[in-house]
């Protein structure tokens, strides 16, 4: 098994984010667009997990590693 981690963006207004409209409109027009990264955590090539940050995603991929050490 290999645990990684992989970095991914997300546009919020394309990806139906429940977000303040008024706001989200006025970026469109604005062409300031903000995409969110998240980081996905993937148990060989399928992604188990994600968060806000490399530090989190680089510390759940270290427990899960202990984990599975200890468990098989």
């Amino acid at each position: 098994m290999t645990i990684s981690i992989a970095s991914f963006t997300v546009n919020p207004v394309s990806s139906g984010a429940n977000l303040n409209l008024q706001s989200a409109k006025e970026e469109r027009d604005e062409g300031n667009l903000t995409q969110i990264t998240y980081w996905g955590i993937c148990l060989d090539d399928k992604q188990i997990s994600y968060t806000s940050s490399r530090e989190l995603a680089e510390k759940t991929k270290l427990w899960m590693e202990r984990w599975l050490k200890h468990t098989i």
